[in-house]
């Protein structure tokens, strides 16, 4: 199993036409059952954050990315069943990271998530 940093999963979700999104296509490419790669639930909430401020993306589209990689064979997500349960809510409080923070804390026993977001 190989980790992949979110520098990487953003240059394979983006597909702009550079080396490093070619390299990043191809390193996934490589990817099986037998030979996964693994993103951590902090790599998905980063990437979920660049491609919302640095690319614009919608949230739906956002969301469809992240769940589809939840859904590869050839990757393993840290806490896909809470990331997968945030994304799903018809509607979010906040943006999808702070959808993510608020679910972690609900597995985890807490009532509430306190935040200076304006959201």
């Amino acid at each position: 199993m190989t980790g992949i940093d979110t520098n990487v999963l953003v240059r394979y979700l983006v597909k702009e036409n550079t080396a490093q999104n070619k390299k990043a296509f191809d390193f996934i490419k490589t990817l099986s059952v037998t030979n996964q790669g693994f993103i951590s639930l902090v790599t998905i909430v980063e990437t979920i954050w660049v491609l919302d401020s640095v690319y614009g993306q919608k949230e739906e589209l956002i969301k469809e990315a992240v769940l589809k990689l939840i859904k590869s064979p050839r990757l393993v997500i840290q806490c896909e069943k809470e990331i997968e349960d945030a994304l799903s809510k018809e509607k979010t409080e906040g943006d999808l990271s702070d959808a993510i923070i608020a679910q972690m804390g609900l597995s985890f026993g807490c009532d509430d998530t306190v935040t200076f977001d304006k959201k």
